[in-house]
């Protein structure tokens, strides 16, 4: 899905995001891998994802659909030179939740379509778009508890 990441910041800038992982390690657009900030000589502008100015403030951009499902931190910067350089202005941040596909949210989970199958129990909760799943679960009990599992 295209325009994950969201940035709010006054129009007429240059913004880019930073994706890292639990660990702090930056994604390196080109090597698609993450990485420490610097290796083999990297700065911001190999692994800068540009965000395009929509107007009203609103900057936005596309999550790397080859990042491999988990939790992740989204860093926007505003860009100061000619190009993304280590010392640009970090203006927002904030946490994903990375299915994959697109984010997983709790609005998501509690507004969009949710199917169980009856035979296994297995729930499968869908995106905006009634086809991609984003989450599955699957209850399972026992004589003495109820668990839900990610499936």
């Amino acid at each position: 899905m295209p325009n994950e990441i969201h940035a709010d910041y006054s129009s007429g800038n240059t913004l880019y995001a930073v994706i890292r992982d639990s660990e702090g390690q930056v994604w390196h657009v080109a090597g698609q891998t993450f990485e420490t900030w610097g290796d083999d000589g990297h700065t911001a502008n190999d692994y800068a994802i540009l965000l395009a100015d929509s107007g009203g403030s609103r900057y936005i951009g596309d999550f790397d659909l080859n990042i491999p499902v988990g939790s992740y931190f989204v860093q926007v910067f505003r860009q100061i030179g000619a190009t993304p350089a280590d010392n640009d202005e970090l203006v927002s941040s904030r946490g994903m939740l990375w299915t994959g596909s697109g984010e997983l949210t709790a609005v998501k989970i509690l507004v969009n379509k949710a199917v169980q199958d009856k035979a296994t129990g297995r729930i499968d909760f869908y995106d905006d778009n009634g086809q991609t799943v984003l989450l599955t679960l699957t209850p399972w009990d026992t004589q003495a508890s109820i668990a839900r599992l990610p499936g």
